[in-house]
């Protein structure tokens, strides 16, 4: 995994995105081993709905963005990979401001900050250099 970060295109956002993969495959190990650990404290507004369940299934749906934002970033040419990329930016994005603003299950500042900063970014980059990468 990381030895292929010389084989991504060029320009910033494949990186970003490489990253966004990395840190993804660690919340979903952390999610797997450690269920009530770190969830927790991204819920903490609410802590007593995070269960060990709620938890695995996190890891799972972070698993499936770990490896589309991969694939993506090895293959920024590809529209479909691309588009399927950013609206799994655009779900995490909605679902934590839901949790933020709807919910009230997240306490602002925290730990979701990194998390809805990340999504946030990506949408707006991911938005701007379309062009550059879909042709």
């Amino acid at each position: 995994m990381f030895g292929d970060l010389l084989a991504l295109p060029e320009g910033g956002l494949p990186k970003f995105i490489w990253l966004s993969a990395a840190f993804s495959v660690f919340n979903t190990v952390q999610c797997m081993l450690q269920p009530l650990g770190m969830t927790r404290r991204i819920y903490s507004q609410q802590p007593q709905q995070v269960t060990p369940l709620s938890s695995h299934l996190f890891a799972a749906w972070t698993a499936l963005s770990a490896i589309l934002r991969y694939k993506c970033a090895f293959n920024m040419g590809n529209e479909v990979l691309f588009d399927i990329t950013f609206w799994s930016y655009v779900i995490a994005g909605a679902h934590f401001l839901s949790e933020i603003v709807v919910f009230r299950t997240v306490k602002v500042p925290g730990p979701v900050l990194s998390t809805f900063c990340v999504a946030i970014t990506s949408i707006v980059w991911m938005t701007k250099d379309r062009q550059f990468y879909i042709q």
